[in-house]
């Protein structure tokens, strides 16, 4: 799995969860710009005015993709292609599509070929680096992020941040392995402690513990709570960017190296971990294990049975979901109540929420008689600012459907725009806790099993 050290930190807040334009006025840079916003509304408006060309069905995949509709987003890409081979956004476009699937070898395929069409543009280099991460290739990887930083025009501040601290991580382990794993075969079940609907477990840090941590899929990372990283003693090898719900969407996260972390016999070695300084938080837990660190397992939270169950075995039952791998985040396409998006499936949510964009789709929006209302929702961010009460809500998938006893929507549109696609909500453990879920990350799917 993606060993990008780069914190983002969506789950475990107190009631849910937790690119480069000139001055040309052309369309192509006019959408470049808008994209580069997150003014998706405008470039959709501009694509309506621009006449049918290859760049032009390659902007429209690029529209579909940071609207969720991935199979559009393919269809468009490979449009573009068939009408002109060197179109360069539509590869950067399948070498999208190909890294959510955990398809790394196809993805810098595609992203190989964007750069070599247009060596200047930024984001390529960005994304790049993310796949060679992927085929362990750190030399690649610390030559596309400082392309990325050397070509940067300054208008994408979060990226040049997780780029900076990308290098100084590859700096301070040199061409040593990290975050390697030693277990038995088959290790030993994982007892797990279930506490306001969030799953806990023990983990030992340097030999020291047991501590008290978050069983998480919605953190892209494992993290610590500061106070437990000064009480370790660990120093700081860089900061970045935490993004999550409330206040402005995201902090600064300090990143640390542990010399080992421990839950029950399985040892990961030399691991970089992020941080948190949320103080309703830091109440709760210790850390935060976000399961991406374990992907090279077969991962099974056992709801029912209260375990974490490890194996290399796949899971061969053919009631697999396809889901979406973006930044380590999964992404399950499902409905509420008959709209269509894509929810994160975060076990360290105590609730599932919807979007506000979501809600609005459903009719329902601040001037909503009854739909306002104050629960005082925290995140990494800070306070969450609106919060909307909705009507009974279903969320269906393509293998389960659970009524939501209260369905609530909040802003995750800085985590939308962190992830580069529409987040319509999140699954979490009242979608969740009658199942063992199962994921498989290389397959990019899961299963809900009763």
């Amino acid at each position: 799995m993606s060993r990008r050290h780069v914190l983002i930190l969506v789950a475990l807040t107190s009631s849910a969860l937790a690119v480069c334009a000139g001055p040309q006025a052309t369309p192509a840079n006019n959408l470049r710009d808008l994209l580069i916003k997150d003014d998706i509304q405008q470039a959709e408006a501009v694509l309506l005015r621009t006449p049918r060309s290859a760049e032009s069905l390659a902007f429209q995949g690029e529209v579909d993709f940071r609207k969720g509709n991935f199979e559009k987003a393919r269809i468009s890409y490979q449009a573009a292609i068939q009408m002109n081979e060197k179109t360069a956004r539509a590869h950067f476009g399948l070498g999208k599509l190909a890294l959510a699937k955990v398809n790394s070898k196809t993805a810098l395929t595609e992203f190989r070929r964007a750069i070599a069409l247009d060596p200047m543009e930024p984001l390529y280099h960005f994304h790049a680096s993310e796949a060679t991460d992927l085929e362990k290739n750190t030399a690649e990887t610390r030559k596309h992020l400082e392309e990325f930083i050397r070509l940067d025009r300054h208008d994408d501040e979060d990226r040049l941040i997780e780029a900076k601290a990308a290098l100084a991580l590859i700096a301070a382990f040199g061409n040593k392995d990290y975050g390697v794993v030693k277990a038995p075969d088959q290790p030993a079940l994982i007892p797990l402690r279930k506490t306001l609907n969030l799953i806990f477990a023990d983990v030992r840090i340097n030999g020291k513990g047991p501590y008290n941590f978050v069983v998480d899929t919605g953190a892209s990372q494992t993290a610590l709570s500061e106070k437990l990283a000064r009480d370790l003693g660990l120093k700081i090898i860089t900061s970045t960017v935490m993004h999550g719900v409330g206040g402005s969407g995201k902090t600064k996260s300090n990143i640390y190296r542990i010399d080992q972390l421990q839950i029950g016999d399985v040892s990961v070695g030399d691991l970089p971990v992020g941080t948190f300084d949320d103080p309703v938080i830091s109440q709760l837990a210790d850390g935060i294990i976000g399961t991406a660190m374990l992907a090279d397992f077969i991962i099974t939270i056992n709801y029912p049975e209260g375990r974490l169950e490890l194996s290399h075995k796949p899971v061969t039952t053919p009631d697999a979901i396809p889901i979406w791998c973006v930044s380590n985040m999964l992404l399950l396409p499902a409905d509420a109540n008959g709209k269509p998006g894509n929810f994160i499936v975060d076990t360290g949510a105590i609730t599932s929420v919807l979007s506000l964009s979501m809600a609005n789709a459903m009719g329902v929006n601040e001037k909503t008689p009854g739909a306002l209302v104050d629960l005082g929702i925290a995140g990494v961010g800070g306070a969450q600012g609106i919060t909307l009460m909705l009507p009974p809500v279903t969320l269906k998938s393509a293998r389960q459907s659970e009524a939501l006893s209260q369905a609530l929507a909040i802003d995750l549109k800085e985590v939308s725009r962190m992830l580069g696609t529409e987040v319509s909500g999140v699954a979490g453990f009242d979608f969740l806790s009658k199942y063992k879920l199962t994921i498989d990350y290389y397959k990019a799917e899961i299963h809900l099993s009763k």
